[in-house]
């Protein structure tokens, strides 16, 4: 069938065939791939299934007047946040509902000078350089933007993602740089 030209059926040597056949070939079969790695980054929405060792109410102690910083501090140069050392929890709990089991073992890691070991709810992978400080304190972003509203729960799960397209999301509305190196490579 002749169609003046335009739809003339193409050789396999065409130069469109030679070049168009495997790119569209390259393009369909990435395209699992990208799928995976697109699941794999947004699974990063899901909570921790090991539970605390202490239950632990943020609704509670924020009613009570604490702060994110006050007990989650940030040493220099502020790239971590810190979990609350055990004396800052007892400065209250070693009069206040001593009776509660919670409480004892809280009581239990103070007196034997152990840290608690908390089960970290976010984190970012190590190839990726993270600074609390520069967010916080330079950025001026509040602790709910990427923790959620940990104000209003008594357990922490992980509800908002760390992925880097939840992070790119955040920095294209902020305006804030987007090019690899300003959090790999450092």
């Amino acid at each position: 069938m002749n169609l003046g030209g335009f739809l003339t059926p193409l050789r396999w040597t065409s130069p469109f065939l030679l070049v168009a056949l495997p790119l569209t070939v390259a393009t369909f079969s990435c395209i699992p791939v990208w799928g995976q790695l697109r699941s794999l980054q947004d699974s990063g929405t899901q909570p921790s299934t090991k539970p605390q060792p202490v239950a632990f109410s943020h609704k509670l102690h924020v009613h009570l007047g604490l702060t994110c910083k006050g007990c989650h501090e940030m040493p220099s140069p502020g790239r971590d946040m810190t979990y609350p050392v055990v004396s800052k929890c007892m400065q209250c709990h070693a009069v206040i509902m001593t009776d509660n089991p919670a409480v004892q073992k809280l009581a239990k890691y103070f007196k034997e000078e152990k840290p608690v070991p908390w089960v970290q709810v976010y984190k970012v992978p190590d190839f990726v350089f993270f600074s609390h400080s520069i967010h916080n304190k330079r950025a001026e972003i509040v602790c709910e933007t990427c923790h959620g509203p940990v104000a209003e729960r008594d357990v922490i799960t992980k509800e908002k993602s760390t992925s880097m397209g939840a992070c790119m999301d955040c920095h294209v509305e902020r305006r804030a740089p987007t090019g690899c190196g300003t959090c790999h490579n450092r």
